[in-house]
């Protein structure tokens, strides 16, 4: 009951000038959210394509396949969550193909006209598919191109008998810039810049013959630096923002910073912070995060501090992400 109340607003009243299915720029993998939600112009994994495409052929093995897992409102349910999993696959030296999955579920709920009616159970939900390609230009500059197929089923016919399941069809494009090692006694570093345009395509309905609404474009630029300081640590400190390019009352603009720690590319500790400049959403949180790697496996874990005065639905969520590598390993110097 809690949980159809918190979406009822949005799933039978949505208005017009707010977009349709926000939780598409929701992130999905433990390592980015530990970072404040920083991934346009990070280094690469295997979650790459659903922040820049273009950062695809920077991957560091043959092949790699991961899966995330993200509770959601865990405070008020325990069978409402996000999934999801992306294998990537390097063509040859100059380019990369990912193909994903996501799923995010919002648990049963129990619709009745009165107290005394049995009460119907339904479990909304969304899923999107995904597929994107990365090309690398020369030694320094990638792009990349992404199509997504989404299913949104939200506004139910339990509920509402002209309803309908949504579907809509977008794609996301991307560069990025890895500059050469810049060499120096003591410390070599590297800069980083990425700039991506997701979830640009058609407009969703959940009406029969009703209105449509846009899907959240979400424009992102980043610039990230690099500080080497031996064979075995590194220090990336990266800085984003965000923008909505589709019609609405107030183009919010977000900001995030975020920073990793490596450890012989076997331990990683992340802090980061976002934070929006209106009051639309509200986002305002400072996330930690850690990761270890044994062999080819690694595992990622975050959490998130809320910050502002109306809690994030993922405050008090431990999330989580494995990936694995497989194949030859590359090493993009």
């Amino acid at each position: 009951m809690l949980i159809g109340l918190l979406f009822s607003g949005y799933l039978f009243a949505q208005d017009e000038n707010k977009p349709a299915l926000p939780f598409l720029n929701t992130p999905l993998d433990a390592r980015a959210s530990g970072m404040g939600d920083t991934g346009v112009a990070t280094s690469t994994d295997v979650y790459s394509a659903r922040w820049n495409p273009a950062k695809l052929v920077w991957i560091g093995n043959s092949s790699e396949f991961g899966i995330a897992y993200t509770p959601y409102l865990p405070k008020l349910t325990e069978d409402a969550a996000l999934f999801g999993m992306n294998y990537v696959q390097r063509i040859n030296d100059d380019s990369a193909l990912s193909a994903g999955l996501t799923y995010f579920g919002f648990g049963e709920v129990v619709f009745r006209q009165t107290i005394d009616e049995q009460g119907k159970i339904v479990k909304p939900n969304d899923f999107w598919l995904d597929v994107a390609y990365s090309l690398q230009l020369n030694d320094q500059l990638s792009v990349g191109s992404g199509l997504r197929f989404i299913n949104s089923n939200l506004k139910l016919t339990e509920a509402v008998q002209d309803a309908r399941a949504a579907n809509a069809l977008a794609v996301d494009v991307g560069f990025y810039y890895r500059s050469d090692l810049n060499i120096r006694e003591g410390a070599d570093s590297r800069w980083r810049a990425g700039l991506s345009l997701s979830n640009f395509g058609t407009k969703i309905s959940y009406d029969i013959d009703g209105d449509e609404q846009f899907l959240p474009s979400l424009l992102r630029f980043g610039l990230g630096h690099d500080f080497i300081f031996d064979f075995d640590s590194t220090l990336s400190v990266t800085l984003e923002t965000n923008m909505l390019v589709v019609p609405v009352d107030n183009k919010a603009l977000g900001f995030a910073i975020g920073s990793e720690y490596n450890f012989r590319d076997d331990l990683f500790l992340r802090l980061g912070y976002y934070h929006d400049t209106t009051n639309i959403t509200d986002r305002e949180y400072a996330t930690v995060g850690a990761g270890l790697r044994k062999d080819d496996l690694k595992i990622d874990l975050s959490y998130l501090f809320t910050t502002s005065t109306i809690p994030s639905p993922f405050e008090g969520t431990l999330r989580i992400a494995l990936s694995f590598e497989f194949g030859d390993r590359f090493y993009n110097f």
